[in-house]
């Protein structure tokens, strides 16, 4: 999972390089994936060290979770503007939009591999007398 957190991080950082050559107009929310992937991949770097892997995990999945508000806030501020004007900027639409979905399949897996680990745990614990 550690290793996951540094690809989500890099694949932040990518999008946001993605937006920056694509774009004339360099608006600040376009920064937005870059200022959410370089924690991530920091902590899953942290996460490396197994004495500090669940903290550094849970703290980047919380970022990941962030990531998904702020995506689908942005999300619905581009669909309230096309309902209004009937145009948006396409590509700030797929640079949020890829965002959006590296954040949910990453909070996601921390997500199923901390359920699972907590079987696990208590399988053992009830096994042991």
């Amino acid at each position: 999972m550690a290793r996951f957190g540094i690809v989500s991080g890099l694949l932040l950082c990518i999008d946001t390089a993605i937006a920056l050559f694509g774009s004339l107009n360099k608006a600040p929310m376009l920064f937005i994936p870059m200022m959410l992937g370089i924690p991530i991949l920091f902590f899953g770097v942290v996460a490396l060290n197994p004495h500090r892997r669940r903290q550094a995990l849970a703290t980047a999945a919380i970022l990941g979770g962030f990531g998904c508000l702020i995506g689908f806030g942005q999300l619905f501020h581009f669909f309230s503007v096309w309902r209004k004007q009937g145009v948006v900027n396409l590509h700030s639409t797929q640079i949020v939009s890829l965002m959006v979905a590296i954040c949910i399949v990453f909070s996601l897996s921390y997500l199923w591999t901390a359920v699972q680990a907590g079987r696990q745990r208590g399988r053992r614990s009830a096994a042991s007398p």
